[in-house]
């Protein structure tokens, strides 16, 4: 066991008489953004973890130096790169998996004095762990990859299917039952009916003629008067109409007062 760079560098054997071994680099996981999923004295590093290696299997080894509280996985260090590898890999038919490539890991262990026992051991051996399935590697892991692309039992296929459409039929009802008592939907659209909270107004031809009324008045209101020079020359031209014809009307007003009084003795 040897400590480069702040990392206790250790060797992963996968059975007892192996000569030649990876190397896996341990430490004790801290940084400045607090992930509560990897608390703080209490979780373990791992690097450079071959492809073939569960969560099981690492718990399973862990578990000698204390409680394992949980086990996960990334394709390299970062707070949110956990979430991003487990996505899409839980659902029941989903064609994702994690991918095959070398990882890190972080062992989250339930107390904190089983950090220091867990860097301080010789080296991994992820065999014999009792309670813990064999890891299959090499010729063995590629036959179970192929062999799981197939499928063998059909009853137990039919029955996924059967509770997956079940949970699936649920999740539609909910979604609609949910959207029919809100107010707005995704984008944001209110649906107005007749009754209800968001009852709209009744299409009668009155109701419609004011509401068309209202609208060609906001948009006089809007409209820009006298702003540009055609606009100020024909203003003045129907200021001097109005004015001719207010004349000639008072013109005539006029005329008929005279005329009413005249003096007419017979």
């Amino acid at each position: 066991m040897e400590e480069i760079e702040g990392y206790t560098v250790v060797s992963l054997r996968m059975s007892p008489d192996a000569q030649h071994c990876h190397s896996v680099y341990m430490r004790e996981h801290f940084i400045r953004l607090m992930d509560p999923n990897k608390p703080k004295g209490r979780t373990l590093f791992l690097l450079n973890v071959p492809p073939y290696v569960t969560e099981e299997s690492l718990k399973g080894f862990f578990k000698r130096a204390g409680n394992v509280e949980s086990v996960q996985f990334a394709a390299k260090p970062g707070k949110d790169e956990t979430i991003k590898w487990y996505e899409g890999t839980k659902e029941t038919f989903s064609t994702v998996s994690p991918p095959f490539i070398f990882k890190v890991a972080y062992v989250v262990f339930q107390k904190s004095s089983s950090l220091a026992k867990a860097l301080a051991v010789p080296s991994i051996d992820l065999f014999d762990i009792s309670g813990a399935s064999t890891i299959k590697t090499g010729m063995e892991l590629w036959h179970e990859e192929y062999e799981n692309h197939y499928i063998l039992d059909a009853e137990q296929t039919k029955a996924q299917i059967t509770e997956y459409m079940a949970d699936y039929d649920r999740r539609e009802r909910a979604a609609a039952l949910a959207a029919k008592n809100s107010e707005a939907d995704a984008d944001g659209w209110v649906t107005v009916g007749k009754e209800g909270r968001n009852a709209g107004f009744e299409q009668k031809e009155s109701v419609i003629g004011r509401l068309e009324k209202k609208r060609e008045n906001d948009t006089k209101t809007k409209e820009l008067k006298n702003f540009y020079t055609f606009q100020i020359r024909e203003s003045k031209m129907q200021n001097i109409v109005e004015m001719r014809k207010k004349f000639e009307e008072d013109k005539r007003k006029i005329e008929l007062l005279k005329q009413s009084r005249r003096f007419k003795p017979f």
